[in-house]
């Protein structure tokens, strides 16, 4: 088979099996003179594996001397069995730089002997190796030189899966070495790196690589194809490596900020697949750099989901108190309106009357007890009818119909919640009878008309509220109850959208605080009946 491939033209061949075990003199001498008269310049054209035999016979280090340059046999796994990176240069037994096979090839082909591409190694010289041309013939020399020395690893750049390069059977190769006449001037193996060994499954040289199983030679053949390509897989430099994360994570945080978390996340996603994907590729064809576009978009898509998380728990922690769950859940999934917008709504106001007098008599315990039992009560009244409770001052309640979500019945749920709070004082007033305790009574006033509705106040203390001149209205309304001796006024606004669906007194216009008009407000009647 030497004798074939030398009648081919082969470049240089390396012989991925190890000779330690002797056959015949005979036949050990044959392939020993195979080796010898492949040659030039007394230099053999043929690269084996070593160590080669300490004894006398025809293929023994003393037989072959520096006639031959001798590789390394060693190609190391990860700890998971595969093979990724590559040792270009092992130290020997006795210390010495040995290179690996595809390595030690490349160098005979530029027409380097044993001693100086071992002085190389050694000195950490550059090496100018063989260049494939884009004919796939290969150059003697060509540029970049590559630097190969003891511990460093290269990981390989490996074209394909099994089978990428082209197999040529032993046996026909022979066969050209025992006939008379020569090969033609066109076969596969003219002017090439020709790697000798097996590759059926009996041999157990079959390794697991990140393109599955695949025989040892063929590994040394990717090597080759790596070194005489100088497609080299390595990593872009940290100055450009942070640039291109810093680009990528603005670009996402845009994103991310301009859309809503989970659509820009998805945006960020199909980009670095749409983009990103090509753009690595690009680069590392072109230039053999790995370049991770990936990462930093998934870690700027996390964050920003996290921090979203993170924003909605804080805001769901803050309105827990002032919002039923299915209104929360419909702020949630609209949380832009929070920003600020102009509404139509109705505003209830609450108060107690004579609590301030009653609780000058009773101790702190009863006063807290008393106040919690009425605030759960009223709280459960507003949400009920879609109310968000937007603030408590002492013993008054002030809720928001219509807002942060919209409601096209907020006059109609604002005057249902204040008749089921009503109900509810009367409830408790009952059971605080049978236990001994003063009864309260309360006022109710309810405005309906346009104000501005949204977030307000500085980073660290923002409060959803509205603001505009009904919510002051709504206010007095409620404090006109104490001088009507009613218990719920709405006004001449609020039952206009509530229409004739509820009974009323007309109280006449009545003059507010801080309104130059009058505002005409109506009793609501209470079971058909007036309120006290």
């Amino acid at each position: 088979m030497v004798r074939g491939l030398a009648r081919s033209g082969a470049a240089v061949v390396g012989i991925d099996v190890t000779f330690t075990t002797p056959t015949t003199p005979a036949d050990d001498a044959a392939l020993a003179k195979a080796i010898l008269d492949f040659s030039d310049h007394g230099l053999s054209r043929v690269v084996l594996l070593g160590p080669l035999s300490e004894g006398a016979g025809p293929l023994s280090a003393a037989a072959l001397g520096s006639s031959v340059i001798i590789a390394s046999p060693a190609v190391f796994s990860d700890a998971d069995g595969v093979i990724r990176h590559v040792d270009p240069v092992i130290p020997d037994a006795a210390g010495r730089p040995a290179p690996t096979l595809a390595l030690a090839a490349a160098a005979r082909m530029a027409g380097l002997d044993a001693g100086a591409l071992q002085d190389a190694l050694a000195s950490g010289r550059p090496l100018t190796l063989p260049r494939l041309r884009a004919d796939g013939s290969l150059t003697a020399s060509g540029t970049p030189p590559v630097v190969a020395r003891a511990g460093v690893e290269w990981p390989i750049n490996y074209v394909g899966p099994g089978g990428s390069f082209t197999p040529i059977p032993s046996d026909a190769v022979a066969a050209i070495g025992d006939g008379d006449g020569e090969a033609a001037a066109d076969n596969p193996l003219r002017g090439r790196l020709v790697f000798v060994g097996g590759t059926f499954v009996d041999s157990r040289d079959f390794h697991l690589t990140p393109h599955g199983r695949m025989a040892g030679v063929e590994v040394h053949a990717n090597v080759a194809h790596m070194l005489t390509t100088r497609r080299f897989i390595q990593p872009s430099n940290w100055l450009m490596g942070l640039a291109i994360d810093a680009v990528v994570v603005l670009v996402a945080g845009v994103v991310l900020v301009v859309l809503r978390p989970l659509t820009g996340t998805l945006v960020c996603v199909v980009g670095a697949f749409v983009l990103g994907v090509p753009a690595a590729y690009v680069a590392f064809d072109r230039g053999g750099y790995w370049i991770d576009f990936m990462l930093p978009v998934v870690a700027a898509s996390l964050m920003g989901l996290g921090s979203d998380a993170l924003d909605r728990r804080r805001f769901r922690d803050s309105f827990a108190r002032y919002l039923s769950r299915d209104v929360m859940a419909k702020v949630l999934s609209d949380a832009p309106s929070l920003r600020g917008e102009h509404r139509s709504v109705s505003i209830l106001f609450s108060d107690l009357r004579g609590f301030t007098t009653l609780s000058e008599q009773m101790e702190p315990e009863r006063i807290a007890a008393h106040l919690n039992e009425y605030f759960e009560a009223m709280t459960a009244a507003i949400f009920a009818h879609r109310g968000m409770i937007n603030d408590f001052v002492g013993d008054a309640v002030m809720a928001v119909f219509g807002a942060p979500v919209d409601d096209p019945d907020h006059g109609w749920n604002a005057l249902q919640s204040a008749l089921a709070m009503v109900r509810a004082l009367e409830g408790l007033n009952q059971r605080w009878a049978g236990a001994g305790l003063p009864s309260l009574r309360m006022g109710i006033g309810i405005h309906t008309g346009d104000v501005f509705a949204g977030n307000v106040g500085g980073r660290d203390r923002i409060k959803y509220t509205v603001i505009g001149y009904p919510v002051n209205v709504a206010s007095r309304v409620e404090g006109l109850n104490k001088e009507l001796g009613t218990t719920v006024l709405i006004t001449e606004e609020t039952l206009a959208v509530v229409g004739d669906l509820v009974a009323v007194r007309d109280c006449g216009p009545v003059a507010v605080k801080g309104r130059v008009e009058k505002v005409r407000v109506y009793e609501v009647l209470i079971d058909g009946r007036a309120g006290s």
